[in-house]
């Protein structure tokens, strides 16, 4: 099948996060979720357990300190020799993540579903209550232009309400897609600024809501039709000056 989109020589993609959360039918203890992962450690070998702190306030007594702190593991987390390919799972949920260099759609993909196979033990008894894409993207841009050369979606003020150069700005929206239950969380701003340009941060977050029953088909499908609902807000969002350069 064909792309519709285009393909970029310099994405800007600086992390990519696919997540899924689930319902267990059943408890299980946490060990249970590394079972057979040799497989998983040959390719992330960097395995840490991951714990969930707890402060206990009760009612204080003078001169004596009554506060107690408790932790429990909730999961583990797997990193890559490079530290840049990143996976967690707990009981609730279950994140593959790639930061720095982006390999692009089809190996971010495989990959995720790679990781996602090795839990099937785990989703397979689970409903699953939400799936989810993030992709974070760094656009570096000239400072003698403005950001409205460069995105079409941007924040304005009436002439004489700022005194002052902004050196930088954040804002966010959210939008529901009609006739679905699925949402975006879009963050735009404009950051670290050197000599000659500024570092625009564009955040897309995309999520479905639906509640199935695991199966890896459904998974893959689900991931592409996010894809799609991110691709567009991307793209949309882009003037062509930004596409000539990335």
């Amino acid at each position: 099948m064909t792309d519709k989109w285009p393909k970029l020589d310099n994405p800007p993609v600086v992390l990519a996060v696919m997540e899924i959360r689930f319902q267990l039918k059943s408890d299980i203890d946490v060990v249970a979720l590394k079972k057979d992962d040799s497989q998983l450690l040959l390719k992330y070998p960097n395995r840490s357990d991951n714990f969930k702190g707890n402060i206990n306030l009760p009612t204080p007594t003078a001169g004596i300190s009554t506060a107690k702190i408790s932790s429990k593991q909730v999961g583990y987390s797997y990193l890559n020799l490079e530290k840049t390919h990143k996976l967690v799972i707990t009981k609730e949920n279950l994140i593959f993540a790639i930061e720095g260099v982006y390999p692009g759609w089809p190996e971010f993909k495989e990959e995720g579903l790679d990781v996602i196979h090795n839990f099937k033990h785990i989703l397979s008894d689970s409903i699953i209550t939400r799936v989810s894409m993030r992709f974070v993207n760094r656009i570096n841009i000239q400072i003698s232009t403005i950001p409205e050369d460069y995105f079409n979606t941007s924040i304005s003020a009436r002439e004489g309400t700022i005194e002052y150069p902004i050196d930088s700005y954040f804002f966010k929206y959210s939008t529901q897609i009609p006739n679905t239950k699925i949402n975006s969380n879009v963050i735009q701003s404009l950051e670290e600024k050197s000599e000659s340009d500024y570092s625009f941060v564009f955040d897309i977050d995309v999520l479905c809501h639906e509640r199935n029953e695991f199966s890896i088909i459904n998974f893959a499908n689900k991931l592409e039709e996010l894809r799609e609902v991110k691709n567009d807000i991307f793209f949309k969002n882009l003037t062509k000056k930004t596409l000539e350069q990335l």
